[in-house]
Order: structure tokens, then C-alpha cells, then sequence
């Protein structure tokens, strides 16, 4: 199989990120995270996870939105598991912390856009195919590591 793949890091101080949560209190979970994800309890993965996401896509594209990206109830799945895997195990390796977290993500509004944009260059989008998003996440020692990929594949 020959697929384009994006792939985004964010390494972040956890206290920075509780400190943002306990700050902006709804407003901050609200503005960050989508209902489904609200109830499962995302945690500091919310925010980490989806900055990773947004250096996959390449930037905050113009209209974008935090709920452009949801976690999904499931792992990722397929070849994209495997490859995730394969970096995670990399990151962990270099970071010294395990990256035991992880969430299949839906991609969608203006992020879904860059990343096409990105997956598939040039004037050819006739047939977008699906978005889609995979990711790993750990902490420890003050540390928040998130990795997440983004891609292009009917089978997520």
C-alpha cells in the first residue's frame, strides 16, 4: 500500500495544561472538547492530543475549530494502528515515557480541508476519499507526549 501520511508531536508541561483546564473551568472543556468527548472524561489528552493534530494538518487553518477533531470510543485500527504503533514506540523510546493512550479521531471542517490539502497536492480532489485521524498519548515526570497521524484510507 502506497498512503500519504501527516504526523504531528506535542511534548507539554502537564501542570501547564491543568493549570489552562482548572482556569477556564466549562469554557475551557467546552471550547476544546466536543460533547461525546466531554463524556469520556478526555483529561489533558484533550488539548495535547488535538495540538498534535493541528501540527499533522499543519497549521489552524482559517475557520477552524477545536471540534474539528473528535476522539472516537474505539482504537485505531488497520495499517494505521500498526504504523502509530511503530511510532509510538519510537517517541517513547526517545521521550523515556510510554505513550499508553490512545483514540481513533474523526477529522472534519476546515482542519479536514489543510489536510487534504496536504495529502493530496495539486488539482486533482475528485474523489477526497475519508480524513482520518489516529493517536498516543502518555505522561510522566511533568511531561504530557501526544502523537497523533493523519491520513487518507477506507479503512480507519
Amino acid at each position: 500500500m502506497n498512503a500519504a501520511v501527516l504526523v504531528g508531536v506535542d511534548i507539554v508541561e502537564e501542570d501547564r495544561i491543568v493549570r489552562a483546564a482548572r482556569r477556564g473551568g466549562d469554557v475551557f472543556a467546552r471550547r476544546v472538547t466536543t460533547p461525546a468527548e466531554r463524556g469520556r472524561e478526555p483529561g489533558p489528552a484533550a488539548f495535547s492530543v488535538k495540538e498534535s493534530l493541528i501540527k499533522a494538518v499543519g497549521s489552524r487553518p482559517p475557520g477552524f475549530s477545536w471540534h474539528d477533531f473528535e476522539a472516537e470510543a474505539r482504537p485505531p485500527s488497520g495499517w494505521s494502528a500498526v504504523l502509530l504503533e511503530e511510532a509510538a514506540g519510537e517517541l517513547a523510546a526517545s521521550t523515556g515515557l510510554p505513550l499508553t493512550g490512545g483514540a481513533a479521531y474523526l477529522v472534519r471542517g476546515a482542519s479536514r480541508g489543510a489536510a487534504l490539502r496536504r495529502l493530496r497536492p495539486g488539482p486533482d480532489r475528485t474523489d477526497p476519499g475519508t480524513v482520518a485521524g489516529a493517536a498516543r498519548w502518555g505522561a510522566g515526570d511533568g511531561l504530557f507526549v501526544s502523537l497523533a497521524i493523519v491520513f487518507m484510507d477506507g479503512s480507519v
